[in-house]
């Protein structure tokens, strides 16, 4: 059995072999935020490209429009300079119908807050677990 302590390149084998396993890991957990965005936006448009995938997003964006109006506006009141331009919202829905990932597009405070907010809604159930879907929220008229 090799010993842990036996040095090579000035560092213990063991202490290495946590650093490359830290190295290997981190990445990964990077790869959980805003990364996931080109994925997200393609899942979401896949899904939409099914008529149940179609009448669940529909639904869903009824569903935001009623219920979270209140949360872009708490958002938006409590940040300063809050950044009101329109923003996607890319939700992931688990297979019992609740938020379990937000991801926004363009990363403004105010989408960042609402994005937050929206963790752990409960909404109706989707066609599969991990269902993406994509809302525009337009915060002003045109």
């Amino acid at each position: 059995m090799a010993d842990p302590m036996k040095t090579t390149r000035g560092l213990p084998v063991a202490l290495r072999a946590s650093v490359l396993v830290f190295l290997l890991v981190a990445p990964v957990e990077a790869a959980l935020g805003q990364d996931d965005l080109p994925a997200a936006e393609a899942a979401a448009m896949a899904n939409v490209e099914t008529t149940d995938g179609k009448q669940f997003a529909e639904a869903l964006e009824k569903g935001f429009g009623r219920e979270h109006g209140r949360t872009i506006q708490q958002c938006a009141k409590g940040s300063k300079r809050a950044d009101l331009s329109d923003f996607d919202l890319f939700l992931r829905v688990d297979g019992t119908g609740v938020v379990d990932q937000a991801l926004v597009m363009p990363t403004t405070t105010l989408a960042t807050c609402v994005a937050g907010k929206l963790r752990g809604w409960k909404t109706s159930v989707p066609p599969h677990a991990g269902f993406w879907v994509q809302v525009e929220v337009i915060l002003k008229s045109k």
